[in-house]
């Protein structure tokens, strides 16, 4: 099976202080040693103490590395967080497959694109991960039942319950029945074929419900709904994106402990903490550390603690070590909106694309103007002894355009200098009886 290192689901501020080994209490640790020794344990490799702050992820493309970095800019330095740029950048590929002009352009760019059929490259690759995982989840399904249909092979090998997994990248596209907005034809035929999106018409009333019941199917249940209300919404672009693995080495469910973790805000709070020790790969830099946890059919997770300049580096010159892990279980639910995710991607340039009065060009898309009105992604994850479930769903809302406000010229009065008043008021013959007359001369 290839070896992949898949950055779809990133776990943000998750600020902690893991130093003691488990099972161990308080006891001291080992005095700091070079990581010179594949039998050699975490507490044996423990550098200079770093500060905890999990954000400091370097080194990746940079869309993932950018949208971080301004998450974190933007209310979340100091919150537990989890977002998918993946499942983000999906459904930035629906709008901008029905852009065209400039408002496509700036989308392309804001996702690191030149072209669109860069842009469908990017989609296929990651959608043929979801492919391999579940080809290989199937393989062993089929190993298994032949084993478990032949006596013969059945006495030599144990099996330990069915195999179990998914992973899902998928796509829908929905329009308000009572809207003016439709999807042309060109476009529900090129969401089909390349993002395998099925589009469906709903009365307003009903488009939350039919949406949020197609987000649980997507995600297994694990996230339920994207929004309680889309009866202003004329288009809707959706993604889910769902993974569920079990780690290739579980952790026993004997050796979870409860024990203290030190918050960002240097406050202390008790976690379930899993913990083992087993060979797995680890690095270690000037400022931080990352173990790497292999899931089920090539899939892998990394934590990382304090800061390292360039992750992508680290991933590769990871070694495997005997290492001492102790990990809090997860579960973890964000949501991000319009502030974040639109937000952001006006940091990059994209201005059209949000453009009311009839500047966003969709016409690939849309049989009348349209644009971006909200973004919005859910995302949740758990993990325990057995393994990682994480799921995300990111929903692009369009909306009809306004015409354009006229400009009316505006004339100007300013009582500065002398001038004069006067009440009145029109009688039956049309003529202008003055009630009042004076003037302000000084």
């Amino acid at each position: 099976m290839k070896k992949r290192i898949i950055s779809l689901l990133l776990v943000g501020m998750m600020t902690a202080s893991l130093a003691t080994a488990c099972g161990k209490g308080n006891e001291p640790e080992p005095e700091p040693q070079e990581p010179n020794s594949s039998n050699q344990t975490l507490g044996e490799l423990e550098h200079k103490p770093v500060d905890g702050d999990v954000s400091g992820i370097a080194g990746m493309n940079d869309f993932n590395s950018q949208l971080i970095a301004y998450v974190g800019e933007n209310g979340y330095e100091k919150e537990n967080y989890m977002i998918s740029p993946t499942s983000y950048k999906a459904a930035l590929c629906l709008a901008a497959a029905g852009a065209n002009g400039q408002t496509q352009d700036e989308l392309l760019k804001a996702m690191g694109f030149q072209s669109v059929d860069e842009m469908n490259a990017w989609y296929s690759m990651v959608y043929n991960e979801t492919v391999d995982f579940n080809d290989s989840l199937e393989a062993e399904k089929e190993s298994i039942a032949e084993i478990q249909s032949d006596p013969d092979m059945a006495d030599y090998y144990t099996v330990d319950g069915e195999p179990d997994g998914a992973f899902r990248l998928v796509n829908s596209i929905w329009a308000n029945e009572d809207g003016n907005p439709e999807f042309t034809q060109e476009y529900i035929d090129l969401a089909k074929e390349m993002y395998s999106a099925p589009a469906t018409t709903v009365p307003g009333a009903d488009l939350a419900d039919a949406v949020n019941s197609w987000v649980s199917d997507a995600t297994d249940g694990l996230i339920n709904s994207i929004t309680n209300d889309m009866s202003s919404v004329d288009l809707a672009l959706v993604n889910a994106l769902y993974l569920r693995a079990g780690w290739v080495d579980s952790f026993p469910e004997g050796g979870t402990v409860d024990d203290d973790f030190t918050t960002i805000n240097s406050e202390t709070v008790t976690k379930s903490y899993m913990c083992k020790q087993d060979d797995t790969y680890y690095y270690e830099g000037e400022n931080g550390k990352l173990i790497i946890l292999p899931l089920d059919y090539g899939v892998k997770a990394a934590f990382v603690l304090g800061e390292i300049d360039d992750i992508d580096t680290a991933l590769k010159e990871a070694t495997e070590y005997e290492v001492d892990i102790k990990l809090p279980k997860l579960d973890m639910e964000s949501e991000f909106g319009s502030s974040v995710l639109i937000g952001y991607l006006k940091s990059q340039g994209v201005e059209l694309a949000f453009d009311k009065y009839g500047s966003a060009d969709f016409s690939t898309m849309s049989t009348v103007p349209v644009y971006i009105s909200d973004i919005i992604q859910k995302t949740r994850i758990k993990t325990d002894e057995e393994g990682l479930e994480a799921a995300a769903v990111t929903a692009i809302m369009m909306t009809e355009s306004a015409a354009m406000p006229e400009e009316k010229e505006v004339k100007t009065f300013y009582a500065t200098e002398p001038f004069k008043f006067f009440v009145y008021t029109e009688l039956e013959n049309e003529e202008n009886e003055i009630l009042f007359y004076g003037q302000m001369v000084k």
